[in-house]
């Protein structure tokens, strides 16, 4: 167990007013069997009033509307956790056997599969880090090739792509194994932004691995959602109206 404290900022900036601006924020991390959050702040400029619910994925969600002309939306969060990997989640749900929007494999996906699947046997978790291996032998880290609309079978054939793109494609990897596996976004020490992991189901708990340092999950990480692919868990999503591009600017980190 380690107790540590999250930083986590966004900044969206626009080149004209907007109004009537509508959004939902998954940032505030949810009270788990594996992360005890001790305190948790959430500072959202210009001032709004908001509300909080929790989604179909167990995800804390923050909803608010800004009616005024405004050219900048900035929210954060700061507070403290205590992780403890050593304990699992057992919060499963059917539709993680299924793919998804992302998840969805094209033939050279579905071949590639094929060709790994008689080296990734064993049990659960041994086929889960063998499909793990396989995947960081085949993909290389490497930003500017692929976006947040970037699916499976599209970072695959480019071959390369970031943490989201290798989340994606090992969650379709074990859904077609027939493993239950979901996406996770949070906070890591290894990265300077969001991250993002994948959960697999062992039979009786979720265990977590991180595909793009090819590592078991430990105490260094924090869930802030969860779902079926990034579509469930992205940050922010808002619909708004007006003139304008919009440009966005992270800011995290994770400290003991």
């Amino acid at each position: 167990m380690k107790r540590v404290s999250f930083y986590y900022s966004t900044k969206l900036t626009f080149d004209d007013y907007v109004h009537n601006h509508s959004f939902a924020l998954r940032i505030i991390p949810p009270d788990t069997e594996t992360q005890k959050i001790l305190s948790c702040d959430l500072n959202i400029t210009p001032y709004v009033s908001v509300q909080q619910t929790v989604d179909a994925f167990g995800n804390n969600v923050t909803a608010g509307y800004l009616k005024g002309d405004h050219r900048f939306l900035d929210f954060e969060i700061k507070g403290t956790a205590e992780a403890d990997s050593s304990k699992h989640r057992t919060d499963y749900m059917p539709c993680y056997l299924y793919q998804s929007r992302y998840t969805q494999p094209d033939d050279k996906l579905t071949a590639f599969y094929s060709g790994i699947k008689q080296g990734c046997t064993g049990t659960v978790k041994d086929r889960a880090e063998g499909f793990c291996d396989m995947l960081s032998e085949r993909l290389i880290y490497e930003k500017g090739f692929t976006d947040t609309e970037t699916t499976a079978e599209e970072a695959f054939s480019v071959g390369r792509g970031v943490c989201q793109d290798f989340s994606h494609i090992l969650i379709s990897l074990l859904r077609m194994d027939g493993i239950a596996a979901r996406y996770i976004a949070g906070l890591a020490f290894c990265d300077g932004e969001t991250h993002s992991w994948v959960e697999y189901w062992t039979g009786d708990h979720w265990e977590g691995i991180d595909p793009a340092n090819n590592c078991p999950v430990n105490d260094d990480y924090i869930v802030l959602s969860q779902g079926r692919d990034f579509r469930d868990c992205a940050v922010d999503r808002g619909v708004m109206f007006g003139r304008h591009t919009k440009q966005l600017q992270l800011v995290r980190s994770v400290l003991t």
